[in-house]
């Protein structure tokens, strides 16, 4: 295998870190003699199915057409999904379809792959605290790394006149604290907020990314969404409620003009403020193997495969935002760039003013890890993973960067 190396400038391109390591794009990765027989066992949430069969038609050189499920009333209001067109035997076409593409939901993709009955996931979300727990307990880590760019959509009945909520706004929505459109500028009526259901994907990174800590109202179960097309169906129906889904789903899937996605911080849910990073939600999509995967087997290539160029073009050809195409949001503080490589768990700084110091925090504000920068390197005595904020400090103790990082 090619070695891996990284060269991060940040205030230009800011790195996506993972306990996976170095995050680049490689193109080292041959699949070519991948086929029906050897195709890994792929699982995945329900908003990244279309990819998972964009990939393996891609991978094994089928055609595929967009389609609206025929087995529902109005099919025409189904989301969307990849049909592939096999040229294949029936026999490997129902083995693909009914052995090889697995699609379970987002919590039960993770417990899958834990439990060593699938070989890839592609998800919505990195792993959540319940499952991390599972794992843990049956000793079993995860490799994981983002391949794809999303973003949490918040949406309404298109007769609610509201097109924009504040951050706290939201909060104060689903903290119960603000009741009525009223008092956010809409109409005189009770709000009438939905959630999904716990560990599914969207309810996940709502509570991570959105409330970030806050205690949520407790809400009837009728205001529990338990599929993906739960909160349209509410929606639809209800010209006061407000609800989350991932945008991808919303905007590619789905499609149908049943609700509509709000801005948040006046900044507008649309797929270019995802690639330009100006999106508050923005979030990552990830591909995940069990750490003790043959590194030598079809399945290990194709996690790799996914962030490189050939499997970035995939990606965007599925209607998600690569990483290749997405933007940091990094702004410049007005210092010089600085440049560094991350290898190992080693920091390399190749600016001719590097900063003075290092500071890394959880999610909590709990300091995890600091250090003076001396030389130009620094060596991280442990490792660090999951979303963490690091923060890099100048000369006369002024913030040079500050930003939240997966690590």
């Amino acid at each position: 295998m090619i070695a891996k190396q990284k060269l991060i400038i940040l205030f230009s391109i800011f790195p996506i870190f993972s306990c996976y390591g170095d995050n680049f794009i490689d193109t080292s990765f041959d699949l070519k003699d991948i086929s029906v027989n050897n195709f890994p066992i792929i699982d995945g949430s329900d908003s990244t199915s279309p990819l998972r069969y964009i990939l393996m038609c891609k991978l094994l050189g089928f055609d595929y057409e967009w389609q609206s499920s025929p087995f529902i009333q109005n099919p025409e209001e189904a989301p969307k999904q990849v049909e592939p067109i096999f040229t294949c035997s029936e026999d490997e076409a129902r083995e693909l379809l009914t052995k090889r593409l697995l699609n379970s939901n987002t919590h039960q993709s993770f417990m899958n792959l834990i439990d060593d009955k699938v070989e890839v996931i592609i998800t919505a979300r990195s792993i959540s605290r319940d499952e991390k727990a599972y794992a843990d307990e049956q000793g079993v880590t995860l490799i994981e790394k983002p391949i794809a760019k999303d973003a949490l959509a918040f949406m309404v009945n298109p007769k609610n006149p509201i097109n924009n909520l504040s951050i706290e706004e939201i909060q104060g929505i689903y903290t119960g604290d603000i009741v009525n459109w009223s008092e956010v500028g809409g109409l005189d009526c009770v709000i009438k907020p939905y959630i999904r259901n716990r560990n599914s994907g969207s309810q996940e990174k709502f509570e991570l990314m959105v409330m970030a800590g806050l205690t949520i109202k407790d809400f009837p179960e009728m205001q529990i969404g338990k599929t993906m097309m739960t909160p349209y169906y509410q929606l639809e129906q209800d010209t006061a409620g407000i609800a989350f889904t991932p945008f991808y789903y919303y905007n590619v899937m789905v499609g149908s003009g049943s609700t509509k996605a709000i801005g948040v911080n006046d900044v507008a849910m649309t797929k270019a403020n995802i690639k330009n990073g100006t999106y508050p939600y923005t979030s990552n999509v990830y591909t995940a193997v069990r750490s003790d995967i043959d590194k030598s087997s079809v399945a290990y290539s194709l996690f790799e495969f996914l962030t490189s160029e050939e499997g970035q073009a995939i990606v965007d050809e599925s209607g998600y935002v690569s990483l290749q195409t997405a933007s940091t949001g990094i702004r410049s503080l007005g210092h010089e760039a600085i440049r560094m490589k991350i290898s190992d768990n080693t920091i390399t700084f190749f600016s001719s003013n590097p900063p003075q110091k290092i500071e890394i925090y959880d999610l909590n504000g709990e300091k995890k890890y600091q250090s003076l920068v001396h030389s130009r390197f620094i060596k991280i005595p442990f490792k660090l993973c999951g979303l963490h904020i690091i923060t890099l400090i100048g000369g006369n103790n002024d913030v040079v960067l500050r930003q939240k990082v997966l690590l």
